[in-house]
């Protein structure tokens, strides 16, 4: 008679199955993939955080540079389209003006690359900097007070803006030739006279009535003199 003095195996007991193997190793897939992509979501969170963070410290900065100057400061290249001073650029020398006014140096955003074919107007992905520009009275600030919807602004002025936000901007916003729409409840630096749809598209701007930096920038403050 076979005796045994450990658990003798079971004959019955045949391991796993192809089909149970298959749909564990799915399962395990599943799993991977959603902590991949809440890993992701967070990691994008953490970045525009980043970016808030910075464009405060920045406009703090040139607060106090308007208040020793009593106007803001003048741009300063290598600049990037259109003329803007822009971190991608030169990360180096992004508003080295303002270092006597921070611990560091002016921080830059956390990705600070463009991609070939970039354009500011209309959906700008993978695209990221900081950008910043100073205008004398521009005539498309100026509108009737008697509008409901004037923002009336006869003085020099300063535009500082994030180019893109990765969480909270859809990557095909804004539309060709429109603003970021108006739920959106992110900064944005607006003058003139958009109208009753508050909607300052291209060809109004391009009229001279009003214009909305959201058609170029995903963020932006403007600082006015």
């Amino acid at each position: 008679m076979k005796m045994c003095f450990v658990t003798c195996p079971n004959k019955k007991d045949k391991g796993f199955t192809l089909i149970e193997l298959l749909v564990v190793l799915a399962i395990i897939g599943l799993i991977s993939s959603f902590i991949f992509i809440n890993l992701g979501s967070i990691r994008e969170k953490g970045r525009d955080g980043k970016r808030f963070q910075d464009i405060s410290q920045i406009t703090k900065a040139l607060q106090l540079y308007w208040v020793d100057n009593n106007r803001y400061p003048a741009i300063t290249c290598p600049c990037g389209d259109g003329g803007w001073e822009t971190s991608d650029t030169d990360p180096n020398q992004f508003m080295e003006y303002l270092v006597s006014y921070l611990t560091d140096k002016t921080p830059v955003d956390p990705v600070n690359k463009r991609i070939q074919g970039f354009g500011f107007f209309g959906p700008r992905p993978g695209s990221y900097f900081y950008a910043y520009y100073r205008y004398g009275p521009a005539s498309y600030c100026q509108c009737n007070e008697s509008s409901p919807t004037c923002i009336n602004i006869s003085k020099p002025f300063a535009i500082l803006a994030i180019n893109n936000l990765e969480a909270y901007i859809a990557a095909d916003l804004p539309e060709e030739g429109l603003p970021l729409p108006i739920e959106i409840s992110l900064p944005r630096a607006v003058c003139g006279d958009p109208g009753s749809d508050r909607i300052c598209t291209i060809a109004e701007y391009n009229a001279g009535q009003c214009r909305d930096w959201s058609q170029e920038f995903d963020y932006s403050v403007m600082l006015i003199e």
